[in-house]
């Protein structure tokens, strides 16, 4: 990422809805229950913990920290998506060293803090989606490969698809992936495991990606200012 930039944007998938979600829901479970260990009135307490816990899971809360780490950046080598920040970070931490052999790989369900990278060659197509269809089909292909650990533990994952709650615009592109730089992660675990959810999921590399953004008439116009093409790209 040592190109000059014609885009970058960080944080792209937080927007206020989230934000007040994220925080809201959470401290209120956290406050009821500190209130019921203190007035050990439930008749009070117990509503606050049911709501917190409904928002929390039902209206995104939980989602914040996925989303947080999810960015955009476009230069002259290609499209960049995924946690980016952290990725320069990292390198920074690692002062260029190669990861020990025998390294922990990250889970599946920290897709959204990997790098994602597709040189211009590779990109088959690319565009700003703002259509409610079209965003509403990339938060249910997002749901539909088990978007958190509980909703489908062992299900497959579509990896590529960076998706977020209220979303009003995203940055859609085909890839050739074998010509793409993606993510390592744990390889699936076969085993079932009754009483943890935490195990590694079954994954599989999506062609199309996509990433969330709050500007996008600047994103189009670096689209445009990179000279990216516009064709026909595979249905969601």
């Amino acid at each position: 990422m040592h190109e000059p930039a014609f885009y970058t944007e960080e944080r792209s998938g937080v927007r206020p809805p989230l934000v007040f979600h994220g925080f809201f829901w959470p401290l209120l479970l956290i406050g009821s229950f500190v209130a019921l260990l203190l007035t050990n009135n439930p008749s009070v307490c117990i509503p606050g913990v049911i709501l917190g816990w409904f928002g929390s899971v039902a209206l995104g809360g939980l989602y914040l920290g996925q989303v947080w780490p999810i960015g955009i950046r476009v230069d002259e080598a290609g499209i960049w998506i995924g946690g980016l920040s952290q990725a320069a970070r990292r390198r920074a931490r690692e002062h260029g060293e190669d990861r020990q052999q025998g390294g922990k790989l990250p889970r599946v369900r920290a897709r959204r803090r990997q790098v994602y990278f597709c040189p211009w060659h590779a990109i088959q197509q690319v565009e700003v989606v703002t259509e409610r269809q079209e965003i509403r089909k990339l938060a249910r292909l997002g749901r539909s490969v088990g978007a958190n650990r509980s909703s489908a533990a062992f299900g497959t994952v579509l990896v590529g698809p960076l998706t977020a709650p209220y979303t009003r615009a995203a940055l859609v592109l085909a890839v050739d992936l074998s010509a793409a730089a993606v993510p390592e992660f744990q390889p699936p675990d076969t085993k079932r495991y009754w009483f943890k959810t935490s195990a590694p999921q079954q994954f599989t590399f999506h062609p199309v990606w996509s990433a969330p953004t709050r500007h996008p008439e600047k994103l189009r116009a670096a689209l445009e200012a990179a000279g990216a093409r516009s064709t026909a790209r595979p249905p969601l």
